[in-house]
């Protein structure tokens, strides 16, 4: 039976069943939760209701162990039982007490304690500044003793004998010396000087002065260690400045200011105003005076300087020693030559040429014994005394190894001719090589 417009329904029943509905989906939710969070806590805390112990820092130890790492990467089908991680035991309060650090250093054969403070406090009171005064004219006329440069000095007899560097006092009007922690000046006069060695030897009256024992540069080895001791760049702010290196090679012939000298190299820090200081042993001995240093090792392709560093000279002491014996005996040095300016003319040049090898006269001091012999620029000596020569150190040789007033029996080849010439061998100190009779680069014996 159908009835038009009318329809009948529970809708109060049915939103009841709805509202029981929810009401018990919620529920289950809730116990859900709830079961989880018990079951979070109970993980937590067991072990502490059990009666263990649970570290502080439980829930901060995120870092995985290389063991659950390798769990971590292991594929589930693949995983094996792995024994349950033990926590790091942590020391009882008594065990923290700080043990004694308690290592030995190895013992190393040759290893000695530094004895640098020691051999400087006895050595330094020994190391003098050196002062070069020239005279000036003042803007009124009067005459006044200025400044020129200063360098070290060292004591080398009580009687008061002090060695330095000959250019630290060329040209000097007065010469003073100031002692180790001493503001006064104390007047040096000059004994002698050479200027090819650059030996210079001073002498103080009066001062109470503390000699250095001199020790044998001819034992001395490379790789040995030095101290050199002076005055860097001034007298008064830096007096007795020690620098520490090694002897880097023992027969370096150098050639400064037109002079060939054998030099001790060392890598000891040498600047200016050390000249003239000491270079120094490990037995607290000087073996060798400071004297030069290189600053450049070359040119770039730009033409730009490139410094260099480490590369210190320092005169050998022996030698020092012999030319100073002849300074204060005689005021000067005598020294054999004969007044030339020799080059080696070698194979390659010798060759080209068609000349034979030997020393080649570059040029000739007027008025002096080879001119007088009739040598002459160009002349190649190819024999000296009966010896070969190929090169023109052999010459220079020959003639030091002779005493002055000597004849020396030289060979020449002149123009495709062979000549025969005896010099008399002079006094080269009295030589001007700036007297020539063409110019000439280095000058030799």
């Amino acid at each position: 039976m159908e009835h038009n417009g009318f329809y009948s329904t529970d809708q109060k029943n049915n939103a009841n069943r709805e509202d029981r509905g929810g009401n018990a989906f919620a529920t289950i939710v809730i116990v859900i939760v709830m079961v989880l969070l018990a079951l979070l806590v109970v993980g937590l805390f067991w072990p502490g209701l059990l009666g263990g112990t649970v570290p502080d820092d439980a829930l901060m130890q995120i870092s995985p162990t290389p063991q659950l790492e390798a769990q971590q990467t292991t594929p589930p089908a693949q995983q094996t039982d792995v024994p349950e991680a033990t926590a790091t035991p942590s020391p009882a309060d008594a065990d923290r007490v700080m043990p004694d650090l308690d290592g030995v250093a190895p013992f190393l054969p040759g290893l000695v304690d530094n004895p640098i403070p020691d051999i400087y406090d006895a050595v330094s009171p020994g190391v003098v500044g050196v002062l070069n005064y020239i005279q000036i004219q003042s803007a009124r006329g009067r005459t006044i003793d200025t400044i020129y440069g200063s360098g070290t000095g060292f004591v080398v007899s009580s009687a008061g004998y002090i060695l330095t560097n000959a250019h630290v006092v060329e040209g000097a009007d007065k010469i003073t010396i100031k002692l180790f922690g001493e503001e006064s000046e104390w007047d040096a006069t000059l004994i002698g000087a050479d200027a090819e060695t650059d030996i210079a030897v001073l002498k103080v009256e009066g001062a109470k002065l503390q000699p250095l024992k001199l020790g044998d540069s001819d034992l001395v080895r490379v790789g040995e260690y030095v101290l050199a001791i002076g005055n860097p760049l001034s007298t008064e702010k830096l007096a007795n400045t020690i620098t520490f290196g090694i002897i880097s090679a023992t027969m370096r012939e150098v050639t400064i200011d037109n002079y060939t000298n054998t030099y001790l190299q060392t890598d000891a820090a040498i600047n200016f105003g050390n000249s003239g200081g000491p270079l120094i042993n490990f037995n607290g001995e000087v073996i060798g005076i400071n004297s030069a240093k290189t600053i450049t090792a070359g040119y770039d392709e730009l033409g730009n300087a490139v410094s260099a560093e480490g590369i210190g000279f320092a005169l050998p002491i022996n030698q020092v020693k012999r030319i100073t014996e002849m300074l204060i005996t005689k005021g000067y040095i005598e020294r054999p030559g004969i007044g030339v300016t020799v080059s080696t003319v070698d194979a390659e040049v010798a060759e080209a040429l068609e000349i034979p090898l030997g020393a080649l006269v570059e040029s000739v001091v007027k008025d002096k014994p080879a001119a007088l012999a009739g040598v002459l620029a160009g002349d190649i000596i190819t024999e000296a005394n009966g010896e070969p020569i190929t090169t023109h150190q052999q010459l220079v040789n020959i003639v030091l190894r002779r005493m002055i007033g000597d004849e020396l029996k030289i060979k020449v080849y002149r123009d495709g001719v062979y000549l025969d010439i005896i010099i008399v061998i002079g006094n080269k100190t009295e030589m001007n090589f700036d007297n020539i009779i063409e110019a000439t680069p280095t000058p030799n014996p």
